[in-house]
């Protein structure tokens, strides 16, 4: 009876690792498929990361260009007329629009500074994709 029950048991604990094998198989498989896409999204922010990178600059280059088109804009309105002389437009009887080119264009105030932000969603991203990284 007792060599019953060892046989018993033994193909119980057969039973037990083939299932615990398969589980762990499945496990590994989820795992590398967890992996793939990890990656997949890491590069996919970086994508995305580098393209907000490329619209940065070239908004601080139109911005440039447009900071020195109104500068050639104020400089050109300042000029005296041709065959004016040094008494300026008003008192020589130019037309309206000419002397109200030649006055200086009234400033705006500053433009208050945003604060930035720590965390950009992108570094969120980052964030949980490296704990996903971490998990898997």
């Amino acid at each position: 009876m007792e060599a019953e029950q060892v046989d018993a048991e033994v193909a119980r604990l057969k039973v037990e690792l083939e299932h615990r094998d398969q589980l762990l198989a499945l496990v590994h498989a989820r795992a590398d498929t967890l992996r793939a896409s990890v990656e997949r999204l890491e590069r996919q922010l970086e994508v995305a990361a580098e393209a907000q990178r490329s619209a940065a600059t070239e908004r601080a280059e139109l911005r440039r260009l447009l900071g020195n088109a109104q500068l050639q804009v104020q400089s050109l309105a300042q000029l005296p007329a041709p065959g004016d002389g040094a008494d300026g437009a008003a008192g020589s009887g130019a037309p309206g629009w000419l002397a109200s080119a030649r006055r200086p264009l009234p400033r705006r105030a500053p433009r208050r500074r945003t604060r930035r932000r720590r965390r950009g969603i992108f570094d969120d991203m980052r964030a949980a994709l490296q704990g996903l990284r971490r998990v898997v």
